[in-house]
């Protein structure tokens, strides 16, 4: 269940991506439209990235349970807002608040996982998580698809899902999960983060995910430079490359578990470049799916091989904040990627260039990884 719950937050993008060029035809005249049709799509991010490392500090502190029941329902009250919602301004604020929430549930249910669960079973259900992610990916591509063709306001209905977790996280967390860890409680001095390595992992996170989103929320865009095709066509389109990322999450959870990180960041940020690069140089629907499945792949295994080496830095009194900080950084990535793609495709003077750049960025990235993620005391 703890790993069903990463579905949640993979709905703040895929559901709406699908539907950003009709988000903006719907507010004609709108001062900035395009950077605020850019907000409404990543703002929750935004609020991830800001809030996370609050909440998972207030996590280890007030009890993980309680917040995450809490998150569950703000979650679907804000998420299906856009339904009603008549000012662009107005999403957006409902959207950041929706971000917030979806920062809690991933920063407690990974918390969670790491405090229920034993080294070897943990690094299974993390993986298992990022691959439930996925799936879900998949699966909302595909509903945000085609329920974006009866209209951009349809797909925000799929957020009243979450009330179904409720029941369940009553019934199969522990109420221990509800205190707070034993240095918190009695205000003893907990052992000392380790922010060098922990660190490390976070910054490449930081640069995978904005590398990672690029092609994930720029598609309809890409696919229209080619020739006009219809939401449900970038939802199918979306849906392989979802399929594609949980291939690489079963990669990473049979052939890379519990190797060293350089292996699985090494092989991600290569793929990552090769996968950006065959985008940004299609003229075709073909290459481009390609590049788009070779990129996607990439981040499938990027994202458990990250998580794992920062849930490995960390003992229980720690989980909640360095989570936290983890989840920042993934989603300072996700809020930062259309933002720097349309700076760079205004310095660049078309999309496809800026992709290309991106690639480059991927590239660049991989050289810095074995000096990033070797052991500490190699450093």
């Amino acid at each position: 269940m703890l790993a069903l719950l990463a579905c949640l937050p993979v709905a703040g993008t895929l559901l709406v991506a699908q539907v950003l060029p009709q988000i903006g035809a719907a507010f004609p005249g709108t001062p900035g439209l395009d950077l605020k049709v850019a907000l409404a799509l990543t703002i929750p991010a935004l609020a991830i990235a800001l809030c996370s490392w609050g909440t998972g500090w207030l996590a280890d502190r007030v009890g993980k349970r309680r917040l995450l029941l809490g998150a569950l329902v703000v979650y679907a009250v804000l998420g299906v807002s856009p339904m009603v919602l008549q000012d662009l301004g107005a999403i957006i604020i409902g959207r950041a608040g929706t971000g917030i929430a979806e920062g809690v549930i991933m920063t407690c249910s990974t918390a969670l996982i790491g405090d229920l669960y034993p080294t070897g079973k943990r690094e299974g259900l993390l993986s298992l998580q990022t691959a439930c992610a996925s799936v879900a990916a998949v699966l909302f591509a595909l509903i945000g698809g085609a329920l974006g063709d009866l209209g951009w306001r349809m797909p925000f209905a799929v957020y009243a899902f979450s009330v179904l977790f409720v029941p369940a996280v009553l019934v199969l967390i522990p109420r221990s999960e509800d205190a707070a860890r034993p240095a918190a409680a009695s205000g003893r001095t907990p052992a000392a983060l380790p922010k060098v390595p922990l660190l490390a992992v976070c910054g490449v996170t930081a640069v995978l995910s904005i590398c990672f989103y690029v092609a994930q929320v720029q598609l309809p865009y890409l696919l229209n430079a080619i020739g006009a095709v219809a939401p449900s066509t970038v939802g199918l389109v979306s849906a392989m490359a979802n399929a594609a990322v949980v291939a690489g999450t079963l990669c990473f959870a049979f052939l890379l578990r519990g190797r060293a990180p350089l292996i699985g960041g090494g092989i991600s940020f290569l793929l990552t470049a090769i996968g950006l690069a065959v985008v940004g140089m299609s003229s075709h629907y073909a290459p481009l799916c390609l590049g788009l499945v070779i990129a996607s792949f990439a981040g499938g295994v990027a994202l458990p091989t990250f998580l794992n080496a920062a849930m490995a830095l960390l003992n229980p009194e720690q989980r909640g904040l360095g989570a936290g900080m983890w989840q920042s950084s993934f989603w300072a990535g996700q809020f930062l990627s259309p933002i720097l793609v349309i700076a760079v495709t205004g310095a660049t003077g078309g999309l496809a260039r800026a992709v290309l750049v991106f690639a480059g960025l991927a590239l660049a990235a991989l050289l810095t990884v074995p000096w990033l993620l070797r052991s500490p005391s190699r450093r």
